[in-house]
């Protein structure tokens, strides 16, 4: 019986996002001031309902595509922010407030899907990227966060725009992950290199 609930939730989450969520223009349109003027990226309110859509040539994937890639050894990505948390000046590690569960597997660098990103953060990803996928630009990488969460969506971009390939978005993230009954593991954020 499980198998058959998660059939049915897969089915049901693709068609539920599918039909009632808007376009990424429609959501832009109704509230510019949410944007970043130059990157489209999303700078305001960040948990809110995500577009049914992403700019080529990032992917949007299901819950499904998501397994079968993390199988065939694509980077999995967790960009959940880190809240008011930063990281130590000292030593770079992060400082939060409460255990995360992510994907089995997964990377956790916070905060890297904010709308604007400071020069450390942008350094922080291009270095981890480069580490995480041995240098190959065509290295497949997934992008999560929670569902309703912009953080993804705008990490994916920006990973892509940094030349990176097979760039996936999964916008159900640890929430539709769990949901489908699927195990989450104990994850600790990657710690930012300072120099």
């Amino acid at each position: 019986m499980p198998v058959v609930r998660a059939i049915l939730a897969l089915a049901l989450s693709g068609l539920a996002g599918a039909a009632w969520a808007d376009s990424y223009a429609a959501i832009q349109a109704r509230r510019p001031e949410l944007f970043h003027a130059e990157t489209g990226y999303r700078i305001e309110h960040q948990r809110a309902p995500v577009p049914d859509d992403i700019p080529a040539p990032v992917r949007r994937v299901s819950a499904l595509r998501t397994k079968l890639l993390m199988q065939r050894g694509a980077v999995m990505l967790d960009v959940y922010g880190a809240g008011q948390s930063r990281y130590d000046d000292l030593d770079g590690t992060w400082l939060v407030p409460e255990p995360r569960e992510s994907l089995p597997g997964a990377v956790w660098l916070p905060e890297v899907g904010r709308g604007a990103l400071e020069p450390a953060l942008e350094t922080y990803l291009a270095r981890e990227l480069e580490r995480l996928t041995e240098g190959s630009k065509a290295r497949a990488i997934v992008v999560f966060c929670v569902a309703d969460c912009w953080m993804s969506w705008n990490a994916a971009q920006r990973i892509a725009a940094m030349g990176y390939l097979q760039v996936h978005w999964f916008p159900l993230g640890t929430d539709g992950w769990h949901d489908l009954g699927w195990p989450l593991h104990p994850v600790e954020p990657v710690p930012v290199q300072l120099d």
